[in-house]
């Protein structure tokens, strides 16, 4: 039975999401934000943060009546109109979400839990009917419009055509299907192409496990006409983003709302994400028929205040609206109430008093301090002090733990991934460096030490120059003794690659800057050959980190491409580096003789423009033989917007696509 605190709590957080979401939907609305990326996390934030706000928030305790420093049970509701008004400090103005609650009929829990209920049924129900569709239509032959797509977006799925399916739809995550309707042929070609690179970029993204928990927290939460609202506005802006993606791909803003258009009044299959829907069309087509183009600074200061404006959403919802500590049954004594109140000098962030876990581990590994079983026990009991916010009795505990084991390199492990959760990296560091040292002929123990050195200079923003400087040497040192032992460790020569890469943007001298990245390219090229002889992604380092019983380094970005223009190291699109306007376009001439031979497709060029935003360079990446060349004499003609870091011109990279499409 659901009680009446809980009712009470659950409509105090309703009316808080309420206000948390209005407010975000119109500061998404005042700074006007169209691009879909930022939209789509804006909103993905904000969900999060409704579902987690009552643990960012103090929680009210019940109330109280204090007598000399003790704390006895609230006197009953007459005696309360008789008392005086409230005291001046008792804080801001809000609403009695208890006595609301306390009005609330019985049946209210069973609405609750029935309505759930029978939302989790109907996603089961359309879980099973997306089941029994995997096998259902005609699977598509390998065609070359399909792998090409495939290979594009790096998505492998099996599609099928379906003769009784309105809309495409794309599900599961181990083994991804694709769904086209068999009318989807009776389209133009640039159509089909439009649709298929829509699903597999949902493929390619993973997008069907988030799917599937958004609707699961929409079924536990069904009641809510904010959740609704949110969960909406996540699938809305996931499909913008995907739009964005083929529009890229496809390079055909044209042909991709065609494809929308066929199938907006099309029923869409539950739970599988509608490929387009009549109510979101207008949205959708207006942000693909307009390029949402934002400077790094206004993306900032947008998401700043956006981020700032909810927080204080959330505060003022919460000071509205507070929850309350768990109340106490009627006929309790005021020694129990007391004992249910946390401790008056209790601050958040403090740490919580031990487990009764906690202590009888602590009672056994004080018993058998290097038992068979004593090793799991420290480590549990680390966990556990970690999460009461324990943070110097865990250190200690796995201290204790090595201080037992001495021998075992796990341990240090252990200690130097606290060490790196509470931002210790010099001694997280020092414990693999340690560790490599027990084991010098192992090639492994010195690379998991470069990739904590990449780690630190990638992520760590607040790094003096010479700080920097200093960490990536220590990475390609750490590097280097990897090499040595093994001069075939791809993943090794993968890390020291990003690290000089690292050294050269600080390096201020032009030439040592272009040895390092000439150094740099010589190791990518040799690490890509070896796998590529290999026929297998570092299988054979992964195999012998196993072997090793080291810990596996995390997995190695991939390989960069820079290039230097007039000795500056050229940028490359992403992240803050947003991709340049195309201020001069010239169409490819369509060869001759790929024409008689009926060659079409698209083909992939990676640009490097220089400061003024002039092609410097082009290469293919995805090739046609006989369309390449055209494809470089149109592209190396093209001229776009400079590219501003910090306020200069820089070169930059960017990949594009050419499309040849054969008319008729």
């Amino acid at each position: 039975m659901i009680d009446q605190g809980f009712l009470a709590n659950l409509l105090a957080w309703s009316l808080q999401v309420a206000v948390v979401t209005a407010v975000a939907a119109g500061a998404l609305a005042v700074l006007r934000i169209s691009a879909p990326s930022i939209r789509y996390h804006w909103w993905r934030a904000v969900l999060a943060f409704c579902l987690v706000l009552p643990a960012l928030q103090p929680w009210r305790p019940p109330a109280a009546v204090e007598i000399e420093g003790l704390v006895a049970e609230s006197p009953p509701q007459a005696a309360l109109e008789t008392l005086s008004p409230p005291r001046p400090d008792a804080g801001p103005a809000s609403l009695d979400v208890s006595a609301l609650a306390a009005s609330w009929p019985a049946a209210v829990p069973f609405v609750l839990i029935a309505g759930a209920a029978l939302r989790f049924a109907w996603l089961g129900a359309g879980l099973l009917h997306l089941r029994r569709l995997r096998g259902a239509g005609e699977r598509a032959e390998p065609t070359d419009g399909h792998s090409e797509l495939q290979q594009l977006t790096e998505a492998g799925a099996e599609i099928r055509y379906v003769k009784v399916l309105g809309q495409p739809v794309t599900f599961g995550l181990r083994r991804p299907i694709v769904l086209l309707p068999d009318s989807l042929r009776s389209l133009s070609e640039p159509v089909q192409r439009a649709v298929l690179a829509h699903e597999l970029w949902h493929v390619q993204r993973r997008d069907w496990g988030w799917i599937l928990a958004e609707e699961c927290v929409r079924t536990i939460l069904w009641f809510h006409p904010a959740i609704w609202f949110l969960v909406s506005r996540v699938q809305l802006s996931r499909e913008e983003v995907v739009d964005e993606l083929t529009v890229q791909l496809t390079n055909s803003r044209r042909t991709y709302l065609e494809a929308l258009l066929a199938f907006a009044d099309e029923p869409p299959l539950f739970a599988a994400a509608p490929f387009a829907k009549r109510r979101h069309l207008f949205q959708r087509m207006l942000l693909i028929s307009k390029e949402a183009v934002m400077s790094s600074r206004r993306i900032i200061a947008s998401s700043a205040a956006m981020a700032a404006t909810v927080f204080l959403a959330g505060w003022s919802g919460a000071a509205a609206f507070p929850l309350t500590s768990s109340s106490v049954a009627a006929g309790a004594d005021a020694g129990a109430v007391q004992a249910q109140q946390p401790p008056r000098d209790h601050r958040p962030g403090d740490a919580r008093p031990p487990t009764s876990r906690e202590q009888e581990l602590q009672a056994f590994v004080a018993r058998e301090p290097n038992g068979p079983t004593s090793k799991s026990a420290y480590l549990e009991i680390a966990k556990l002090q970690e999460a009461r916010a324990a943070t110097a009795d865990a250190e200690a505990t796995l201290q204790a733990a090595r201080a037992a084991f001495p021998a075992d390199a796990s341990l240090l492990t252990a200690l130097a991934r606290f060490y790196t959760k509470t931002g210790q990296f010099d001694n997280a560091v020092g414990l693999m460096e340690e560790a490599a040292a027990q084991d010098p002929s192992n090639p492994q123990g010195h690379h998991v030490v470069a990739t904590y050195y990449h780690e630190k200079v990638q992520k760590d923003g607040s790094l003096m120059p010479i700080e920097r400087l200093m960490y990536i040497r220590k990475g390609v040192e750490a590097a280097d003794r990897a090499l040595a032992l093994d001069p075939d460790y791809t993943d090794a020569m993968i890390y020291k690659n990003i690290l000089l890469r690292h050294q050269a943007n600080v390096e201020p001298d032009p030439s040592a800057r272009v040895a390092l990245i000439a150094e740099a390219d010589a190791l990518r090229n040799r690490a890509m050959e070896l796998r590529k002889a290999r026929g297998a992604s570092g299988a054979g380092d992964a195999a012998a980190a196993a072997a090793a019983g080291m810990p596996p380094p995390p997995p190695p970005p991939p390989p960069p491409s820079p290039a230097v223009v007039n000795g500056q190291v050229a940028v490359r699109v992403g992240g803050g580096i947003k991709p340049p306007v195309k201020i001069h376009d010239v169409r490819p001439e369509y060869p001759p003789i790929a024409q008689d031979a009926k060659v079409q497709g698209v083909v992939i060029v990676e640009l490097t423009l220089d400061e003024a935003g002039n092609v410097y360079d082009a290469r293919v990446l995805r090739s046609i033989p006989l369309l390449d060349e055209a494809a470089l004499n149109a592209v190396r003609q093209w001229q776009f917007t400079p590219t501003l870091l910090n306020g200069v011109p820089v070169p930059l990279i960017l990949t594009v696509t050419v499309n040849f499409t054969l008319q008729g």
